[in-house]
């Protein structure tokens, strides 16, 4: 299993103990976790401010360690970049839980550009619900 720190050091980059716990926090999850839901675990364990926890999942952005996601209510969720050296996958929004997640199978098609436009970014969210919340759906 990638630690933290093999993460950093394996991007050239220079590891600190701030990053190095906001990476072991989105390690020990398969969804992206909002700014506040990163505080909450981060603070079992660490002292930790938001102005830190901002500069530091920053650093992790531009350094595409991480990418960021906007959830339905309009926050952004964070994840590592497991499989991919950058962020090239759709996402599944469950419209009850608002869990979110990647569907690293998929593969956004770009639509027809004019000549000399060029993409930086582009994002694909489906929503529904997932199938723990469609259960319950089903039954109600």
């Amino acid at each position: 299993m990638t630690n933290a720190g093999q993460i950093i050091q394996d991007a050239g980059l220079r590891p600190t103990a701030n990053r190095l716990a906001v990476l072991e926090a989105l390690l020990q999850t398969d969804n992206p976790l909002t700014h506040q839901e990163l505080l909450d675990t981060l603070a079992q364990s660490h002292e930790f401010d938001r102005v830190t926890l901002y500069r530091v999942l920053d650093w992790l952005l531009t350094h595409d360690i991480v990418h960021k996601i906007m959830g339905e209510n309009r926050a952004w969720r964070f994840q590592l970049n497991r499989k991919n050296a950058s962020h090239h996958h759709a996402h599944f929004e469950c419209s009850d839980c608002g869990k979110v997640y990647c569907l690293e199978n998929t593969s956004p098609a770009l639509p027809a550009l004019p000549e000399g436009f060029r993409v930086t970014s582009m994002e694909m969210t489906i929503r529904g619900y997932c199938n723990q919340c469609n259960s319950r759906h089903k039954n109600t």
